[in-house]
């Protein structure tokens, strides 16, 4: 045990990966269960479901590889958690059009993946709104290493062909 009271936790920065994990696990238990998508019905509904649920966590790993310290790091960082907020909401909508087509389905088994669902929603938002350049390195060193960033940029632009 950590010795820290539990109402005087915080939320571990590293807890949207394991539940974008723990959704990927639920979310193909839950597709692939023949009370929840017959088996007719598999190939339409489940693959593509199973296929988002593992797009977001490779939406949040890859957001999680960009560190803020550069803008260019802030940037990819926010694009993709925003990709792994769109998957949540397509997983929800998934969801959605399998209780609309009127399938016999126990809605009980989606009270745990919509919770689920929603706090990851939440906690990437959350995420995504405190990504802010983090780093030690004043404005002046920023602006030259931007300028020395650019003229890079410029020398590659001169060696292309012209269209």
């Amino acid at each position: 045990m950590s010795g820290v009271y539990e109402s005087d936790r915080k939320p571990s920065p590293c807890d949207h990966m394991a539940l974008a994990r723990s959704i990927r696990i639920e979310m193909t238990a839950l597709m692939a269960s023949e009370k929840v998508v017959p088996k007719k019905h598999r190939l339409l509904l489940s693959v593509p479901t199973i296929a988002t649920a593992r797009e977001l966590v490779n939406n949040v790993e890859t957001a999680e590889a960009f560190y803020p310290s550069t803008a260019h790091g802030v940037l990819w960082r926010k694009h993709y958690l925003t990709l792994a907020i769109a998957n949540c909401y397509q997983l929800t909508q998934d969801l959605q059009v399998v209780k609309d087509l009127g399938l016999p389905v126990n809605l009980n088994r989606y009270e745990k993946i919509a919770g689920m669902l929603g706090k990851e929603l939440d906690t990437l938002t959350s995420r995504k709104r405190n990504t802010k350049l983090t780093g030690s390195a004043g404005i002046d060193e920023r602006i030259a290493k931007l300028r020395y960033d650019l003229a890079e940029l410029e020398e590659i632009a001169s060696d292309l062909p012209v269209p």
